[in-house]
């Protein structure tokens, strides 16, 4: 009579580590391609996982099907795009962000935001992100009639930003998903930063990069994603703790920031509303950047010292 060998059910957490990677991967690729076909035998592809299951397997890790996180982030982004680009067509933003006719993103966009696409860029945007700050403040009522943005010399100090060529980086990156701002996202550096210590890739030169990949003024507050990044060299090895990825260089401009966790969102959103209309330059569609060098002075708890990256391209 032979014996079986008894296998564990007891989670692991490097298992579900290793599920998380591989997701990301995929998340990853989506967000870099929304203007090709996104077939599920792709997908899993890039996650190496069945096509049979890996539905499945991206609802368990996320908390939403893989086709509702396509159509999400590619109305998330052309959202972005209707407010900011005004002189491009709503049908060349659709197709950009993949969306096979005018027709099939009116309908997409309307269910999402419950709005059309016209009415979003004549007053819409400002109405839903002015919706989702009052959603993170519960039993507060706002009886005040909401005003329009000051002109730009009434938004503080001016701006002093730098127009930079960055190059590639190769990023090890752990990841948030969740609201921005203190709380998780202080907790995830704070972590990161002691594995980075303990494996002795903290020294001079290190640079360490921040990013935040959905716009919390059109996201809901629970899917927005961000990634704490070391830059490593060709031949790191990750562990299961980290994904790897690529980020593409090119054109940024720059500006520095120091100050609260809390503040940075305000901080990239006069960089969106205040510099860039009249810049000259138009956002292309690379990551944004929090480049946060190794100062030699350290930032108190719960501030932030890092350079704001925009990924630009002339006008």
């Amino acid at each position: 009579m032979t014996s079986k060998a008894r296998i564990s059910c007891i989670p692991s957490l490097s298992h579900r580590r290793e599920y998380e990677r591989r997701v990301n991967r995929v998340m990853d690729y989506v967000q870099a391609h929304l203007d090709e076909d996104l077939t599920l035998d792709k997908l899993a592809a890039i996650a190496a996982f069945s096509p049979f299951h890996f539905h499945r397997v991206f609802s368990a890790i996320t908390g939403e099907t893989l086709s509702d996180f396509i159509r999400r982030i590619r109305l998330e982004r052309a959202a972005g795009a209707l407010a900011m680009l005004h002189e491009t067509s709503v049908l060349e933003i659709a197709l950009r962000c993949g969306f096979s006719s005018a027709a099939t993103f009116a309908r997409a966009f309307k269910g999402h935001f419950g709005m059309s696409a016209t009415a979003w860029r004549e007053g819409g945007a400002r109405q839903w992100r002015d919706g989702l700050r009052q959603a993170r403040k519960p039993g507060k009522v706002d009886r005040k009639p909401r005003k329009a943005l000051p002109p730009p010399d009434r938004q503080g100090h001016p701006m002093t930003v730098r127009i930079e060529d960055l190059p590639p980086y190769r990023v090890a990156y752990v990841r948030h998903v969740g609201p921005y701002g203190e709380g998780g996202i202080s907790a995830l550096w704070r972590d990161f930063e002691r594995w980075i210590r303990a494996h002795g890739l903290r020294h001079p030169g290190t640079l360490t990069i921040g990013i935040g990949h959905d716009a919390p003024t059109i996201a809901a507050p629970e899917t927005l994603r961000y990634d704490a990044c070391l830059v490593v060299d060709a031949g790191f090895k990750a562990d299961r703790r980290l994904n790897l990825a690529d980020l593409p260089g090119g054109t940024y401009a720059i500006t520095p920031f120091d100050g609260r966790p809390a503040d940075l969102s305000t901080a990239w959103e006069r960089f969106w509303t205040t510099w860039l209309p009249g810049s000259g330059y138009q956002p292309e569609d690379r990551p944004c950047l929090e480049l946060r060098p190794d100062f030699e002075t350290p930032a108190a708890a719960n501030h932030v010292r890092c350079q704001l990256c925009l990924p630009i391209a002339p006008l």
